[in-house]
Order: C-alpha cells, then sequence, then structure tokens
C-alpha cells in the first residue's frame, strides 16, 4: 500500500464528560477523494479541529503526514502541507482574484523586493491554469461565480502549501452546500483534478449523490465512531444512510400529503421582483409547490418576494382577495405568512443568543407592558418545541451557534411553525443537514400541508422537489418556463426544463 496523505490512530476527544470522538482511525491517500460522512454532530468537525491543530486530542492519538510522524497539536498545519477549505472560503469581494490570492502569502513581498502587481498577476494565472481555470486576476472576487470563488480558494490554499511542503492534504468542509447543480458540478471536476495531480482530498458533505460522483472511498462516522469504510463503488445511498442514523431508514422522503379542492387562497398577479418578472402563481390551501432553476435565473428570490423581504416592483399579490402587495414583512406575518430562510445563520437565528430567546422571537415582537415577557414559561415553550421537532439536544438555555446545522434548522422551523402558518415559504430548507435531519424537515412541511398550510419550497435539490412538492415551477432568466406535476414531475424532467434554451 502506498504511504497516506494523511493518516490518523486513536484519536479521541472529551470536552468535559462528552466524548465528541471515541478513538477514530483515519486514512486518506495520495490521488484520491475520501468522503467524510456522517450525521451533524457525529464528530467530523471535532476530527477536522484536530488536524488542523485547532484542538488538542486525548493522550495517545498519532497523525503521520505523507509517512512523517507530526507533534499534537500542529501549530501550523500549512507547514505540513494541509489545507481546509470551508463552505464561506475566506475570500473579500472587494479585491481582486490576485490580492486574493497574494494576501495569504504576504504577496511574496521582501525588504529589498517589494510586492509587484504584475508579478501577483502572473502567479495566480499560472496557479489557475494548473487547475484548469481561465480566471482573470483582475477580476473582483465578488463578480465570480461560485464555482470560480472556489477555484481561487483552492488556488490560494496550494500558493501557500508550496511554500512549506510538496504533497498536499486538502479538507474540503462541505464546499457546494450553498451552490446549484451546474456550479456543485465544476466544484466536484475541481476536486477531481486536484487529487489527480497528486494530492489527498478529503470531502466533507451531506449531499450524498455528490459523494457517488466523485469519492474514491467512504468513511462514517457515528457518535464519534467509525461505522463503515468502504471503497466509492461498493456502496450506494442507503448504505451510508443507515450507517449515518444507526438504522435503516424505510422511506428517503415523507409521503406527500393530499390536496382537497379548493379556491386559491393565494395569488400573485404579474409579480415582479429584483430578477422575478411577471410571476403569475395561484395557491390553494395544503398544496406544496417548488420553484427550480440554475442558480442566478429568480427561483431563489420567490420565498423573498412573497414573504415582503424582496420588495415587489410591479404586478399584484392577493391574500384572501386582500392586495398584500405594499404590506410590510410585519404585516405579514400577522396575516399568516412565515419565510423561513436560504442562509439561516445570517437570516433565520441569533447564534450567540439561547434557543428558548430564538424561539421565543415572534412573541417578543408583540410584548407590551401588559403582556410582558415571561421567561420562565418561554424556557418551557421551548423545551416543549425542540422535543417536538427533534432539537438535540433539548436543552433551551444553549446557545443556538454551538448546535449543528441541521438543528439550527430544526429552531428555524420550530420557531414559525409555532405561529401555524397559513403560507410557509422555505429557501433551500434542508441544504447542510445530514440525511436524517432531512427527513425531520421535510416532514414538518408535508405536515404543515396537510393541516392545511400553502407551501411554497425554492430549492436546487431537484431529487427533493420531485419527490415532496405536487407541482414544479421551473425559471429561466425570471420568468417560469415550465410547470410540472403528476407522472411528468420527475428530478430528471426538472433537470431537463432548467437547462433547455
Amino acid at each position: 500500500m502506498p504511504v497516506p496523505g494523511l493518516s490518523l490512530r486513536g484519536v479521541r476527544k472529551h470536552f468535559g464528560g462528552v466524548a465528541a470522538l471515541r478513538g477514530v482511525d483515519f486514512d486518506a491517500q495520495g490521488g484520491e477523494v475520501h468522503a467524510l460522512l456522517g450525521q451533524n454532530g457525529s464528530g467530523k468537525s471535532t476530527l477536522v479541529k484536530v488536524v488542523t491543530g485547532i484542538h488538542a486530542p486525548d493522550d495517545g492519538a498519532t497523525m503521520h503526514v505523507w509517512g512523517t510522524p507530526v507533534s499534537m497539536p500542529l501549530t501550523a498545519a500549512h507547514q505540513h502541507g494541509i489545507a481546509v477549505i470551508h463552505q464561506d472560503l475566506g475570500l473579500v469581494d472587494g479585491l481582486t482574484v490576485a490580492e486574493n490570492m497574494g494576501v495569504a502569502s504576504g504577496y511574496a513581498a521582501r525588504l529589498l523586493a517589494p510586492f509587484s502587481l504584475a508579478t501577483e498577476r502572473r502567479r495566480s494565472r499560472a496557479l489557475l491554469a494548473d487547475l484548469g481555470a481561465d480566471i482573470d486576476p483582475d477580476t473582483l472576487v465578488g463578480a465570480l461565480s461560485p464555482a470560480a470563488r472556489a477555484t481561487v480558494a483552492i488556488a490560494r490554499a496550494t500558493r501557500v502549501l508550496r511554500e512549506h511542503a510538496e504533497r498536499f492534504v486538502f479538507i474540503l468542509d462541505e464546499p457546494t452546500a450553498y451552490l446549484g447543480a451546474d456550479e456543485s458540478a465544476q466544484v466536484i471536476r475541481l476536486m477531481r483534478a486536484v487529487a489527480d495531480r497528486g494530492s489527498a482530498v478529503v470531502f466533507i458533505s451531506h449531499r450524498l449523490q455528490e459523494v457517488e460522483a466523485v469519492a474514491d472511498r467512504v468513511t462514517v462516522l457515528r457518535d464519534g465512531l467509525v461505522v463503515d469504510s468502504f471503497g466509492g463503488g461498493e456502496g450506494d445511498q442507503h448504505r451510508i444512510i443507515e450507517a449515518m442514523l444507526g438504522q435503516r431508514l424505510a422511506h428517503a422522503y415523507p409521503d406527500r400529503p393530499a390536496v382537497a379542492p379548493a379556491a386559491p387562497m393565494l395569488r400573485a398577479e404579474r409579480l415582479d421582483g429584483e430578477r422575478v418578472t411577471g410571476l403569475d402563481l395561484a395557491l390553494v390551501p395544503g398544496e406544496i409547490v417548488g420553484f427550480a432553476g440554475l442558480v442566478g435565473m429568480g427561483h431563489e428570490e420567490v420565498p423573498g418576494l412573497l414573504s415582503g423581504a424582496v420588495p415587489a416592483r410591479g404586478g399584484r399579490l392577493l391574500l384572501d382577495g386582500e392586495d398584500i402587495t405594499t404590506a410590510g414583512i410585519g404585516a405579514r406575518i400577522r396575516r399568516g405568512v412565515s419565510l423561513v430562510p436560504g442562509n439561516r445563520q445570517r437570516d433565520g437565528v441569533w447564534l450567540e443568543a439561547r434557543a428558548s430567546e430564538n424561539l421565543a422571537l415572534l412573541g417578543d415582537a408583540r410584548s407590551t407592558l401588559l403582556a410582558p415577557r415571561r421567561t420562565r414559561a418561554e424556557v418551557a415553550d421551548a423545551r416543549t418545541a425542540m422535543t417536538r421537532f427533534g432539537v438535540r439536544p433539548p436543552d433551551p438555555l444553549a446557545r443556538v451557534g454551538q448546535f449543528s446545522g441541521g438543528n439550527q434548522q430544526k429552531v428555524v422551523l420550530a420557531k414559525w411553525m409555532h405561529e401555524d402558518p397559513r403560507l410557509l415559504l422555505l429557501d433551500e430548507p434542508t441544504q447542510g443537514i445530514d440525511a436524517g435531519a432531512k427527513f425531520d424537515v421535510l416532514q414538518t412541511i408535508c405536515d404543515a400541508a396537510a393541516r392545511g398550510a400553502m407551501v411554497v419550497v425554492a430549492s436546487g435539490d431537484y431529487e427533493q422537489l420531485a419527490h415532496v412538492c405536487h407541482r414544479v415551477l421551473v425559471m429561466r432568466f425570471g420568468r417560469v418556463t415550465a410547470q410540472l406535476s403528476g407522472g411528468e414531475l420527475t428530478e430528471a424532467a426538472i433537470a431537463e426544463r432548467a437547462q433547455a434554451d
């Protein structure tokens, strides 16, 4: 067997009396993409933090990088050829590609050889070309596509690593979490190219289709232990999900609720937003309607436009026959309109606050001198809601920033579902969460529809839309260009319509 790029043995890590890692052995070979999978809270993030020196492991752990033993905790992972690419990428939108790529290396400036922009441009262009990318070094990073931004982040890390090591270990932590299908495919190809050049690539993701497409090997963690490890062609999604959950998942998706015949309760008439143009939509109680499309085609804007978070620039929006086109967000909330935003950490939760405080935010807006907040009641109500929605742990006094992504999403849903919404609007409701949490979130959506809520879901997960929605509207360049329902509503059909010229 060749010497692994990264080799870990007996990694344990306790936080107080809680065991986050309980003796993990893990190898990542050069030239391979090794998928590291598990539910939120399984130990993946802790393992990465041990590898990069953020956490010191308990006694007895060992780590080798390309066969060389290294002391733990590391003080500078990049000096050992290890780089982590997080989903936020760590780029500065207001700087150019060349400026972003040079900043981590100090632009190679020396006392007698000061910074040279021309040299930075040449270095950046060469590094990008090595990855098969033709990106202008003078382009502002904020103007790049998501896939191009990921390319710049990997090229920048490569430059830093080359200053210290000959062979590299890349850890990509959810690099496609916020990308659409096409952009994700580009990042997957980039990942493959990096591995083919001899680097060891560790890929952390909740998107199992992407794992199947690119992984040479799969390792699954559960409760801080490796519970399965196999070659990329030896297992399917069911095997992965069963290993992650520790049990067989009877259905990947909840049953779609039936819709009773009824008059439309919500109508959009030629509604215009920032990207959406001329949207016509009629929703009846109990209906789940999906919006799909390639990144930037406008489907992502629909939940915000219907909620009032994105102001309408034209047309009308009617709820129960009442024109709410110019109504503010608060007025729409009082009418039963709820929005679960796509970026939960930025727009959906208060990370520094307790779970009970997050769950009570809507009630706080209605507090008065005659009806003040009741903190003890808040905590009790929060514990009930967290138990109902499967938040783990169901601790109302824990800060939301301490929860995993899936549990943060459940807190957001619990907050809005407590309002018993008439119109539930969701933007990418399952992105960045594991298979078990995904099923729970989708079940919550279906339960809301079964109780009579109108539901709108915007997502780039076409498989999910095909299984959960009653109909899906596909958008291109801000307009609805296709509507699929019944037997023609399939993942392949959505993808085909999204790509159509």
